[in-house]
């Protein structure tokens, strides 16, 4: 019974909004789904976790977590902040910013979204560096592009004001992406390997998502940094996370046992087609991926000074701008 209460109390919280509820007991997994997630991201990231232990078997200490598949992060760190508060709740999810403290996971489209056709990453890749090469970066078009959803943050909305019209050029283009069109038309013009044709790529929030722009060094990123084997670096995030736990996890009255498998036979369509593309073909001798050490503390000041310096020297050029633009009028 103690483990019930241990779980009760870090978990109880987090299954306010949690999708499902992970266990590993000696080198297995099994699932307790609470309420189904927006299209398949809660399969795909199962699915994933079912990779990782195919990947590594036997080497994922026993674990308990609850897991939640909606963007935006709700562990609110004001709320845990006062000298008698409890400890936050331990819910793993996608995205964090820096006033929650959700644990983050790799996003569940590494291993294929197949509701938008975006295929996982290791094929994907590899349509990427062709399309990479089709045009060098000097000869493409000297813009900032964008295509995405609009709908799920007003950001996006305010960024589309920033398109190019007979008032003003702001060296962007940017478009609205209709994916219920796209899924009727085959999604011929969502195709990722096909828009290596700007110079730059803007990457704005959509429910929780940092923004930020990237240009060649992008490109080189692409290539040799974005591998499925530094995603898999999640290996270490559950190895600690696993350390952490004050009771030994048990299987919950509730839980399915879940294998690869099992969750790959319903499949139909893309669906079937991107997790068997994704399936790992067995254990490997590859050690994880290495994990740089924590920050100090003085590297962790330097850090933030360092990003809080670059957006207020942006605010400060979008200050001056409009400054001018009043002067002007």
């Amino acid at each position: 019974m103690e483990e019930d209460r241990d779980h009760e109390g870090h978990g109880a919280e987090g299954k306010k909004t949690a999708n499902f509820r992970l266990v590993i007991v000696d080198g297995r997994a099994y699932m307790e789904r609470y309420v189904r997630a927006f299209q398949n991201r809660d399969v795909f990231t199962v699915w994933g976790i079912l990779q990782l232990l195919r990947r590594y078997p036997g080497k994922i200490l026993d674990l308990d977590l609850m897991f939640d598949c909606v963007d935006w992060p709700v562990v609110k760190a004001v709320d845990y902040s006062a000298p008698n508060a409890t400890a936050p709740p331990l819910l793993f999810r996608y995205c964090r910013d820096d006033a929650t403290l959700d644990i983050v996971f790799p996003n569940w489209s590494f291993w294929g979204w197949a509701e938008i056709n975006i295929k996982p990453l290791e094929g994907l890749l590899e349509e990427l560096k062709e399309g990479n090469k089709r045009k060098r970066w000097m000869d493409r078009e000297a813009y900032a592009y964008w295509k995405g959803n609009t709908v799920v943050a007003a950001t996006r909305v305010d960024l589309l004001k920033c398109n190019i019209s007979d008032k003003q050029g702001w060296g962007a283009r940017l478009y609205n992406q209709d994916w219920i069109k796209e899924t009727r038309e085959g999604y011929k013009q969502s195709n990722l390997a096909s828009q290596c044709m700007h110079r730059y790529k803007i990457y704005i929030e959509g429910s929780a998502w940092s923004a930020q722009e990237i240009g060649k060094a992008a490109s080189d990123f692409i290539q040799e940094d974005l591998q499925m084997d530094n995603v898999y670096y999640m290996f270490h995030l559950l190895s600690e996370y696993a350390k952490l736990m004050r009771y030994k996890p048990t299987i919950p009255k509730r839980a399915i046992e879940i294998c690869s498998g099992k969750l790959a036979c319903p499949t139909i369509g893309s669906q079937k087609k991107f997790i068997m593309e994704s399936m790992v073909k067995g254990p490997t001798d590859m050690r994880p991926c290495n994990m740089p050490p924590p920050y100090d503390a003085l590297a962790l000041h330097n850090l933030l000074k360092r990003k809080a310096n670059s957006i207020s020297q942006v605010e400060l050029w979008e200050k001056r701008y409009w400054e001018n633009q009043t002067k002007h009028n």
